[in-house]
């Protein structure tokens, strides 16, 4: 992690800090499966995954941090996986957000982009909110014991629940 992705972390509680920099540092131990043009994007968005909460605009972190990081000059590839990171665009349905808004970030014809993703969400979902090392089951079951039934996160989790399993499997097959 360089200087100025610290310094955009700076901003996060100190627990979503830990939780950022252990995402990025799995990233990093897979990224060699990635093509080589992908590998230095796919750490630094995982490192940046959740820069959003400390930089809101809309109050959707996902597309606050892709909008942030688009506008201090990162890569596309590094907006898209901010931005597409963890099924967010269910929880922005759940939220009753215009899922339009994920298209600024989407990229076609990037090859290798779809692993880039799985391994985006299959990091997220085996660290826990202060760092830990999780198990997917552990991490998903952490998050709907953290936020109660019917509440969006709960309930975009539920949702989301089959896709997530999905990319951590596509992901775990590439390993």
């Amino acid at each position: 992690m360089n200087e100025a992705m610290a310094e955009l972390l700076s901003s996060l509680t100190e627990s979503r800090r830990a939780h950022s920099i252990a995402v990025g540092r799995r990233m990093e131990t897979v990224a060699e499966l990635l093509p080589v043009g992908l590998r230095v994007d796919a750490v630094t968005a995982a490192y940046l995954h959740d820069v959003g909460y400390g930089h809101p605009d809309i109050g959707f972190h996902p597309i606050d941090g892709a909008r942030l990081l688009r506008s201090l000059g990162y890569s596309p590839v590094i907006c898209h996986l901010v931005a597409f990171h963890t099924a967010a665009e269910v929880e922005a349905d759940v939220r009753g957000l215009d899922v339009g808004m994920f298209e600024e970030f989407a990229l076609s014809d990037v090859t290798g982009l779809e692993t880039a993703d799985d391994f985006m969400w299959w990091a997220d979902l085996s660290t826990g909110p202060n760092g830990e090392n999780f198990t997917v089951d552990e991490r998903l079951a952490e998050i709907l014991r953290r936020y109660e039934p019917g509440s969006v996160v709960h309930t975009a989790i539920t949702r989301a629940e089959p896709r997530l399993r999905m990319a951590v499997q596509r992901a775990s097959g590439s390993m």
